[in-house]
C-alpha cells in the first residue's frame, strides 16, 4: 500500500487508511503542535542526553587529564593513600617520606623539626578519583549512570544544558516539521496526475526529510553546540575546563576564542547525522504507517477496516499507528547514524580551535583504530532510549495537535 505523508497533497479527503487528510493546517496550529511536542521531548529526554554526551566524551576527558599531567611533569601515577605510598609512572612504589622536597619547617618553637606536606597528594588523589569515576561511568549502563549523576550532582547534573535545549528545540522542531509538510505538499502536487504514483513519489520523504532537517539544523547549530558542551560539564568539578555555565557566557567564550566560526563547530558531522536520520526516519515512518493502515489482519485496529465501512478512522487508532510507526522509524534511523553522533559530540566538546580539528572521516578512522566497531556506536543505547520514544511522542503530538487545533482555530 502506498505510504501516506505527514501532510498529503492538497485536497480534503479520506485516504486508504480512513484518515481525514487536510493539508490546510494553519501555521499557528503547526507552531503550537510542534512546540508542545518539542517541550515534552526536551523535558523527558535531557537526562538521557546528558548520559549519552558523558559516555561519548569520557575518553576526551581522560586524555585531557593525562596530557595535563605530562605537560606539568608530574611523576605520580597513583596515590596509595591507605599504604602511605605513591606509585610513579615507571611502576616504582615509594613511601611518601621518600620525597623530602615536600617537607616544610614547623613554626618557630618547634625545635627545627620538619613535617610532610600531604596536601598535594590529597588534591592529586581527589582529581584522579574524579576522572576515574567518569571513566567507570562510561562503561556502566544508562540507568546506572543516571543514578550516579543524580546521587553526585542532583537535578542540576541531570538537566545540564536544559536552557539551550528548550531554546533550541522549539524553533528547531517547528522549522523541521513545517518545512517537511510544505515540501511534501508541493512535491505530491507535482505528481498528482502521474499514473505511476507509488513509484514516482518514493523519493519524496527522502528529499523532503533531509532538506527540512538541514534547514532546521543549520538555523539552530550554535544552540546545539552550547547544549552539548554544557551537558558534558560535571557539576562541582574543575576538570571540565574551557566551558562556561550559561548560554550567554558560553556564546561569549566561543566568540572570544574562535570567532563566529567556532559557534558552528561540529556542523559537518551534525549535518551528516541529521540529514540521513531525517531521510531514513520519514521514509520508514510513512512506509510503516501505510502498512499498519492497510494490514487486514489487524481487524478493527487497521485503517482499512474503517475504509471498507465508509467511515473515518478514530483518532485513537490514528495516534496508535503514528506512535508505533514513529518509534520503529526512529530505531532504524538511530542505529544507522550512530557513528556521526559520536564524532559530533567529540568535536563539540573538544576545546581545540576550529581550524586545527581533524576531519570527520579521520576521526571515524581514529575511533575505529582505538576502540573498534564498538567505539563508533558508543552511547548509542542511551541515544536510542531517548530518541525512539521521544521522536514517536513528538510526531504524534504534532499530528494529533494539528488535527485538534484545526477544528478550533
Amino acid at each position: 500500500m502506498a505510504a501516506r505523508p505527514i501532510v498529503p497533497a492538497p485536497a480534503a479527503r479520506s485516504d486508504a487508511g480512513g484518515r481525514s487528510n487536510n493539508a490546510s493546517s494553519s501555521l499557528l496550529s503547526r507552531v503550537i503542535s510542534g512546540s508542545t511536542g518539542s517541550i515534552v521531548y526536551a523535558l523527558a529526554g535531557t537526562p538521557i542526553e546528558v548520559v549519552k554526551v558523558r559516555q561519548q566524551s569520557a575518553p576526551l576527558l581522560e586524555a585531557s587529564f593525562s596530557s595535563t599531567l605530562r605537560r606539568q611533569g608530574n611523576p605520580v601515577k597513583k596515590l596509595l593513600r591507605s599504604r602511605g605510598a605513591i606509585m610513579l609512572n615507571n611502576g616504582l612504589m615509594l613511601p611518601m617520606d621518600a620525597f623530602p622536597c615536600l617537607a616544610q619547617k614547623v613554626a618557630p618553637g618547634g625545635g627545627g623539626a620538619s613535617k610532610m606536606d600531604y596536601s598535594i597528594y590529597s588534591r592529586l588523589f581527589e582529581s584522579c578519583r574524579n576522572v576515574s569515576s567518569v571513566v567507570q561511568e562510561q562503561s556502566s549502563g544508562t540507568f546506572r549512570m543516571l543514578s550516579t549523576i543524580f546521587r553526585t550532582e542532583g537535578w542540576q547534573g541531570l538537566y545540564s544544558g536544559l536552557k539551550p535545549t528548550l531554546a533550541m528545540s522549539i524553533p528547531n522542531t517547528v522549522i523541521y516539521l513545517s518545512s517537511y509538510d510544505e515540501i511534501s505538499i508541493r512535491l505530491h502536487a507535482l505528481h498528482s496526475s502521474n499514473s505511476d504514483a507509488d513509484a514516482s513519489r518514493a523519493y519524496i520523504p527522502l528529499f523532503a526529510g533531509s532538506t527540512a532537517r538541514v534547514i532546521s539544523s543549520f538555523a539552530t547549530a550554535p544552540l546545539e553546540l552550547i547544549r552539548t558542551r554544557q551537558a558534558s560539564i560535571i557539576a562541582g568539578s574543575n576538570i571540565a575546563q574551557g566551558k562556561a555555565t550559561g548560554i550567554l557566557e558560553e556564546f561569549r567564550f566561543l566568540m572570544r576564542t574562535g570567532g563566529l566560526s567556532s559557534c558552528y563547530n561540529g556542523l559537518g558531522p551534525l549535518l551528516l547525522r541529521d540529514a540521513p536520520f531525517a531521510a531514513i526516519y520519514f521514509l520508514c515512518l510513512e512506509q510503516f504507517r501505510g502498512n499498519l493502515s492497510g494490514n487486514t489482519s489487524l481487524g478493527r485496529w487497521s485503517g482499512r477496516h474503517y475504509t471498507e465501512q465508509g467511515i473515518q478512522m478514530p483518532a485513537s487508532i490514528d495516534v496508535m499507528h503514528t506512535f508505533a510507526a514513529g518509534a520503529s522509524a526512529a530505531l532504524v534511523a538511530t542505529i544507522v547514524t550512530g557513528p556521526f553522533d559520536v564524532v559530533k559530540t567529540m568535536r563539540q566538546v573538544s576545546n581545540q580551535a576550529a581550524g586545527s580539528k581533524a576531519s570527520t572521516l579521520s576521526l571515524i578512522r581514529r575511533i575505529f583504530h582505538d576502540e573498534g566497531v564498538k567505539g563508533l556506536w558508543r552511547g548509542n543505547v542511551s541515544r536510542m532510549i531517548k530518541v525512539v520514544p521521544g521522536h514517536a511522542a513528538m510526531v504524534t503530538c504534532y499530528e494529533f495537535g494539528k488535527r485538534v487545533l484545526d477544528g478550533v482555530l
